[in-house]
């Protein structure tokens, strides 16, 4: 039977012992995602005399933390090609940088925490018609290596496959079972942890269920969950889940190593092999709500699961009669240019982090770590990345987000399909490419 849950967490939750929130703290913290999680983890540790406390307005890893695709790599929301032009070579590679000494220290982490399933084999891009071959030409770089065909298929059986692109820094996790390790160590530490618990900031603190909680520092940790407005949208991505795939199935698809692996289509698409023998594949495709306004709905729609289904047995011919035993999304955050953002006005003792576009596994750790040097104002030179404290461009107003948005999701697909019949670059991509600003 086919669950609208998502296999992380297997429609559990974490589970935190009921109490209630002191009447004051050093740093109160909305959000029990990653971000959240994180920037409790990097305060700790930096000053562990500090009185920590989050609040979660339902379950922790609620949001996208505890539903992504489990990619904690060293990809950025905005295209190598355009972050270069827009701060240049040097610090660009100062942000590439960064984000693998984060999925390090992420695999460090999760040592003590076996669950979280943490394999550092790298990620495979693969293309299966020759426009978008060309495009991976662009990604070859000191870190990522181009390979022929033949050379993607000794790793990938992947059908129709012209060629590829190897990535080693990226590491396969169960993203629930991070979220519920960290918990457990922040607990650990002495960081207060309340779920069910709806907090909003006010001058001097947080309102924690119509409650004053004081805290002279507020940090808000929310992503597509933070009223939106015109800073970011909310963009849906859905996943499904294979069941437990044989062995005999395994040696016709390839991935021993448990490397990450997608096709390098213009709608974005993302797989693992999970470590109970699983194929869990994700996408995009659902469309932008008007208003930026978060719908449930929009994570089971049933056309884009059913895509992603067939995207995945068209790669994998011997999948033609698999079963898929789950099915589920959720939103990420977007800023109009892509970019993340890490936010401290230390005057009004008010910081935000997010924006990650859906690369939040490793993203969410950086930008924590940056955010907790910030506040307690310690030198680390992170806090020069160009992100860090810059403001934030917005999003154009209604009815023309609607209708950008969702024509350019359309225009994806068309123009993937075009490509799959000519093998030449769609020239949908002129008008994409521009008005996306990645």
């Amino acid at each position: 039977m086919l669950r609208n849950v998502s296999l992380w967490s297997d429609g559990g939750f974490v589970g935190l012992d009921a109490s209630s929130p002191k009447a004051s703290y050093d740093i109160a913290i909305i959000g029990g995602g990653f971000s959240g999680l994180w920037s409790a983890f990097h305060l700790n540790k930096l000053d562990p005399s500090l009185k920590i406390a989050i609040f979660e307005a339902k379950s922790l890893g609620f949001g996208a933390s505890g539903r992504n695709g489990g990619w904690a790599s060293s990809e950025y929301p905005v295209y190598t090609g355009t972050l270069k032009k827009r701060i240049g070579d040097a610090r660009t590679e100062q942000l590439f940088e960064a984000l693998n000494c984060s999925i390090d220290e992420i695999g460090e982490f999760s040592r003590n925490y076996d669950d979280v399933g943490f394999v550092k084999s790298g990620s495979l891009y693969f293309a299966r018609n020759q426009a978008q071959l060309r495009r991976l030409k662009g990604k070859v770089d000191g870190a990522n290596a181009l390979l022929s065909a033949s050379e993607v298929s000794e790793r990938l059986k992947v059908s129709g496959v012209v060629g590829g692109v190897f990535n080693p820094t990226c590491a396969t996790i169960n993203p629930f079972n991070l979220v519920k390790a960290l918990a457990t160590h922040l607990q650990k530490r002495g960081v207060s942890i309340f779920e069910g618990a709806w907090a909003n900031p006010i001058s001097g603190g947080v309102l924690v269920n119509s409650s004053l909680v004081k805290a002279p520092v507020v940090i808000q940790a929310t992503e597509a969950f933070g009223a939106p407005g015109r800073e970011f949208i909310p963009l849906y991505s859905l996943m499904v889940a294979t069941e437990p795939l044989s062995d005999a199935t395994w040696k016709e698809i390839g991935n021993a190593e448990r490397f990450t692996f997608a096709e390098n289509s213009h709608m974005i698409n993302y797989a693992q092999r999970t470590t109970d023998n699983r194929i869990a594949i994700g996408g995009r495709g659902a469309t932008y709500p008007f208003g930026s306004k978060l719908s449930e709905s929009k994570e089971s729609t049933a056309k884009v699961h059913e895509t992603i289904r067939r995207l995945l047995k068209s790669w994998f011919p011997v999948l033609q009669d698999v079963n898929f035993t789950d099915s589920w999304g959720g939103a990420v955050a977007v800023t109009r240019n892509w970019e993340p953002y890490v936010q401290w006005r230390p005057h009004e003792g008010f910081a935000r982090l997010g924006g990650y576009a859906g690369d939040g596994v490793t993203m969410s750790h950086l930008a924590a770590k940056i955010l907790a040097h910030e506040i307690l104002d310690m030198k680390n030179e992170l806090r020069k990345l160009h992100f860090v404290n810059q403001k934030i461009r917005k999003w154009e107003p209604e009815p023309i987000r609607y209708l950008g948005v969702n024509t350019l999701v359309k225009l994806s697909g068309i123009a993937d399909a075009e490509e799959r019949i000519t093998g030449r670059a769609s020239l949908l991509n002129r008008v994409i490419e521009p008005l996306i600003l990645r």
